[in-house]
């Protein structure tokens, strides 16, 4: 469900669209119409709700802080329909230099208030310690400048028994989502500018990239003992691939047409338990809820 005006849509088209249709081989509307549309939210919210034991309903009232807030769809979409009091963060002056504004047109679009989506960066966030109930990011992680230093954000300003979730990419598996092409396990961004190169695609978005696997993020959660950690992702994981249950956003299109062979082939269990077994599972869903002092 895509609530933009189609003037919106067009601009998203436009900047985020062509440069994704550049770097993945896709529609720039596709790329457009995924990022603005509502039902990924609701995706969010329900594996938000299966890792950490919530209700929909356990949401209302609860002050949200999404770190990477885009063109705001998830704070507007979290204040409408799950009564949260949601606040995103979005650096003006990085990425798409059209985002931030949009953003906020599209805020006015949704009736949302102007200081719903905040100029800022997720290695300092302008928020006093214990500001908020529930931290939330999805597929920004891996574009920050620090991203150590963002959980360790992200901890400072959720309260004691509160709960944080950041959805990333593992550069441990077998798949790139931002290029949509396989991917080799654990090379580093000099390998992987020549890998994606080798696809006739550019490089200059991937040396950019923070390429975050499950075992370097589980190392840095053992540094923080103020989090809890639920889990990285691995029963998602284990559930879409058993499930089949895998969207067409983005890339994920081409994904699915190889699990879909995978399953065909009756290998999709063991090929599931490898993965699992190997930390090679795919996004990781970093669920942490901070401990009381």
């Amino acid at each position: 469900m895509i609530r933009v005006s189609r003037l919106v849509l067009e601009k998203v088209t436009s900047s985020y669209g062509r440069f994704f249709e550049s770097i993945a081989r896709l529609p720039a509307e596709k790329c457009a119409r995924d990022v603005l549309d509502e039902t990924k939210v609701h995706d969010q919210v329900a594996v938000l709700c299966e890792t950490t034991g919530m209700r929909p309903e356990d949401l209302r009232g609860k002050k949200v802080l999404e770190v990477g807030s885009g063109f705001g769809i998830f704070v507007n979409v979290t204040r409408r329909d799950y009564s949260c009091e949601t606040v995103g963060l979005e650096p003006a002056e990085q990425g798409f230099d059209t985002s931030f504004e949009l953003g906020r047109q599209i805020l006015a679009e949704y009736g949302t208030p102007p200081d719903a989506i905040i100029d800022a960066k997720g290695e300092s966030m302008p928020f006093p310690d214990g500001t908020f109930d529930l931290v939330y990011s999805s597929t920004v992680l891996e574009h920050t400048d620090d991203p150590k230093a963002v959980i360790r954000e992200a901890l400072r300003v959720l309260k004691p028994g509160g709960c944080m979730q950041f959805v990333f990419p593992n550069y441990a598996s077998f798949f790139e989502g931002h290029y949509a092409i396989p991917w080799i396990p654990y090379m580093n961004n000099r390998l992987g500018a020549a890998w994606v190169r080798l696809f006739g695609r550019d490089p200059s978005f991937m040396r950019g990239l923070k390429l975050l696997t499950y075992r370097k993020v589980r190392r840095w959660m053992h540094e923080m003992p103020e989090a809890e950690v639920l889990t990285y992702g691995q029963g998602v994981f284990t559930r879409r691939m058993r499930d089949f249950e895998i969207r067409d956003w983005a890339g994920l299109g081409k994904l699915r047409a190889w699990i879909g062979f995978v399953r065909r082939l009756r290998l999709v269990g063991a090929v599931t338990k490898l993965m699992v077994a190997a930390g090679s599972f795919e996004p990781i869903v970093l669920t942490v809820v901070k401990r009381h002092r």
